[in-house]
């Protein structure tokens, strides 16, 4: 007898999954990277954390690798949203840069597990995921070159904004690294003080940075 079931329901179809079980997977995700290197990091346990099942993983995912940089670009993109509204509450440019930089700083200091995630661990998989990161990195400069009209007479290279993130980075590279990624916030004038100097001078970024101390 045939079946009166049709055949398209018979066989095995990807199960869509809700947007909620899709963040708890993304979060177990970057959780276990954290915990667990990417060597051995176990799906069945994320899953079981997440609540997700293999059908519902296949259905989103080719494989882990997949999904950890789906996990790595929600966490950049919700981490970009909040340095922006940062550097969008201040007027003069440098309030805006110190708006950003303690968005940035607060979400670092707020999670120094994923923080590590962020900076160390996800860029340290393969040269896909240092990319990524990179580009990360690279999506704050359009913020610094409001500095170049600051600058007055002074001819500024090419790549200054480059040269100032990349004093950001090696700060936040020392600081996660000797876990203390909890504390940044108290760095936030030091920081700002090597954002702003390749674009005021010593003498006016000096300045910011006391204004920034003193909270005004």
């Amino acid at each position: 007898m045939a079946s009166l079931v049709p055949d398209a329901i018979i066989r095995m179809t990807p199960t869509e999954m809700e947007p909620a079980a899709r963040d708890r997977l993304l979060d177990s995700m970057l959780i276990a990277l954290a915990e667990q290197s990417r060597a051995v990091l176990s799906l069945p346990g994320v899953l079981a954390d997440a609540g997700v099942s293999e059908a519902e993983f296949a259905a989103e995912y080719t494989d882990v690798d997949a999904c950890l940089a789906a996990a790595y670009q929600r966490l950049t993109a919700r981490i970009e949203t909040v340095v922006r509204a940062g550097c969008e509450s201040g007027e003069e440019w440098p309030e805006r840069v110190r708006g950003a930089l303690g968005a940035l700083l607060g979400e670092l200091a707020g999670d120094p597990q994923m923080a590590r995630v962020l900076t160390r661990t996800y860029p340290s998989i393969d040269a896909t995921a240092q990319a990524r990161y990179q580009a990360f990195v690279e999506s704050f400069a359009p913020m610094l070159s409001g500095g170049r009209e600051l600058a007055g007479s002074a001819e500024l290279p090419a790549e200054v904004e480059a040269l100032a993130l990349g004093a950001l980075e090696a700060i936040l590279f020392e600081e996660i690294e000797s876990g203390r990624a909890a504390e940044l916030l108290e760095l936030a004038p030091s920081i700002l003080f090597s954002l702003l100097v390749p674009f005021l001078g010593p003498g006016q970024a000096t300045a910011e940075m006391e204004k920034a101390r003193r909270g005004s």
